[in-house]
């Protein structure tokens, strides 16, 4: 293992627990502090906006693939910039609209940059700065395990934070990981090796394009999905628990810390799982399993059907992501840009129709729980008709009948 992978592992275990860390901290605070969850709400309303917009620049980004390491460096830079403004200023002005207004542009620029750019780059943009693919698929255990400790420290800070009401200040911690990540990528990364242009029309680029189909249509479904259904209640389960009195929403933070570890230690073996469950099964039965548990919770909210979102929201990044990321690996290169566009713009369309839906009944005084089972419903019933709606894209059409087989892939 080459030092440089050793840059990579400090670089995302740095950013991965400022990431935690802030969409933990911020929206919680914010809602613990003026005890409205609707203001909580407002902290994924805008980031699936700003995750929106980044859609939209899939072109433009695709033309520059060969500067895209640079212009994703200094894009974190000016950012990161930005937001230690932001973060001064949250604490200098404290009222109720600004603490809001100061956040919702701290977010709506965080969600932009780290959480948009990247999906349109690529799944996993960051590691192809530092390392190859191969040796990516060795180093995934140990990232996941520094995930683990990353993400256990960030909701347990988040909540010590959240409880003394100091989480102003990690705002500002996390625009310094902005700073920090953007000069390794700049100074330490290098710009990965061109992929030798592939030949779509070749009998076996055909064959393998095929064989790749159903693991995309299970990503093109889940990845929604998840945040369609995170949008409508899981993303804010902390307040609501603490709302039907299910357990007090520090409770439910240290839980959330607790018990998302063992799905996300499974992580550590997830290149040992792929040879016993192929990432396409996974990215069908985790979706599956979860809109299940959300359903349990609403039918009769209760502590085990929050211990198994919780649990399952662990697989989810032990788990599912790497799967995802791997199934992605698959697709030529020409096709890679545009499907992560596709599941981006629906990503940030279901979560921001989720989030107003939620918006809307947990204003209404009273939550009715049944409206929150008609956002899930809906996100599963649009999840599924995505395939469809894109059956004339180059990757999810249907083969025709009377094709030939196609070979097999490990997705």
């Amino acid at each position: 293992m080459i030092e440089r992978s050793h840059v990579f592992l400090a670089a995302t275990f740095l950013s991965t627990f400022g990431d935690i860390l802030a969409v933990t901290a911020i929206p919680f605070g914010v809602g613990v502090e003026t005890g409205r969850i609707e203001f909580t709400i407002i902290f994924w309303l805008v980031p699936a906006l700003a995750v929106l917009a980044a859609s939209f620049f899939g072109k433009r980004i695709g033309s520059r693939s060969g500067r895209a390491r640079a212009d994703y460096a200094r894009l974190l830079m000016a950012i990161a910039v930005m937001e230690i403004v932001i973060s001064l200023s949250s604490m200098l002005f404290r009222d109720r609209s600004s603490t809001l207004l100061i956040c919702i542009l701290f977010v709506a620029l965080y969600a932009f940059a780290k959480e948009g750019i990247p999906r349109i780059l690529y799944q996993v943009a960051v590691y192809r700065y530092f390392v190859e693919a191969e040796e990516y698929s060795k180093l995934a255990g140990r990232k996941a395990g520094l995930d683990i400790v990353a993400a256990l420290g960030a909701v347990l800070t988040a909540s010590a934070v959240v409880a003394a009401g100091t989480w102003r200040y990690v705002l500002l911690f996390d625009a310094l990981t902005f700073v920090v990540l953007s000069l390794t990528i700049l100074r330490l990364g290098r710009d990965p090796r061109p992929a030798a242009p592939a030949k779509s029309d070749s009998p076996a680029a055909s064959s393998a394009v095929k064989a790749l189909r159903p693991a995309l249509v299970a990503v093109l479904v889940a990845v929604p999905l998840f945040h369609g259904v995170n949008a409508a209640f899981v993303n804010y389960l902390p307040l609501v628990n603490e709302k039907l009195a299910v357990m007090a929403a520090t409770t439910s933070l240290t839980l959330l810390a607790v018990l998302r570890a063992p799905g996300m230690l499974l992580g550590l073996f997830f290149d040992r799982i792929r040879k016993w469950v192929a990432p396409r099964v996974w990215a069908v039965a985790l979706p599956t399993a979860y809109v299940v548990a959300a359903g349990s919770y609403l039918a009769l909210p209760n502590a085990w059907s929050v211990y198994a979102l919780l649990l399952l929201g662990g697989l989810n990044v032990g788990v599912f992501s790497p799967a995802d990321a791997t199934i992605r690996n698959s697709i030529p290169s020409e096709h890679l840009v545009g499907f992560n566009v596709i599941v981006l713009r629906w990503l940030g369309v279901f979560q921001a129709l989720s989030c107003a839906g939620a918006m809307l009944v947990f204003s209404a005084g009273d939550l009715d729980l049944r409206w929150l089972g008609v956002l899930v419903a809906a996100s599963v019933v649009g999840a599924l008709l995505l395939p469809a709606v894109h059956s004339r894209h180059p990757l999810l059409r249907r083969p025709q009948a009377g094709a030939q087989p196609s070979v097999e892939v490990s997705t």
